[in-house]
């Protein structure tokens, strides 16, 4: 029960931590220019906290039903490179202006959601599962930065 705790823990911190030091309401970032499409831009932190509290669901899952002899330590390093480098996103975009990190750090992200999705199959299926929303949006977000790269050239590069 306590390792549940420590796990909701970590993640809110490193969840609401990104927002400490930057927000994408920046005056730089809101100033780019973004595609016609993207009508939506209000529901994306929504989508976040859904993706972030599927994922932490997905570890204590992983955690719970792993054996206790064998404590899943490396899946769980993999949740927090994760959640650290989609913290990471929001800083490096909008203090170190870089779209192109962005990219890399959002991209890294996925990967890894991808590969740990995989690993943790085994242990619970469910975990596995809980990964599906980042899973579909981590290509998107990616794609995204990509795209305001191309609308904004010479910015954030």
């Amino acid at each position: 029960m306590k390792a549940r705790w420590i796990i909701v823990a970590v993640s809110a911190a490193l969840f609401f931590g990104g927002s400490l030091f930057t927000s994408l309401r920046d005056p730089w970032f809101q100033s780019l220019e973004r595609p016609d499409w993207l009508t939506f831009e209000f529901i994306i932190p929504f989508v976040w906290f859904v993706i972030w509290s599927c994922t932490t669901i997905s570890a204590i899952l992983v955690w719970d039903q792993s054996s206790k002899r064998f404590r899943p330590w490396f899946l769980m390093a993999m949740y927090a490179a994760i959640a650290i480098l989609t913290s990471a996103y929001s800083p490096i975009v909008v203090e170190l202006r870089s779209l192109f990190g962005g990219i890399i750090v959002g991209g890294l992200a996925t990967i890894l959601v991808y590969i740990l999705a995989f690993l943790v199959k085994p242990i619970s299926q469910a975990a596995s599962w809980l990964f599906l929303p980042y899973a579909l949006w981590g290509p998107f977000g990616t794609y995204l930065t990509w795209v305001l790269i191309q609308l904004n050239p010479g910015i954030g590069n």
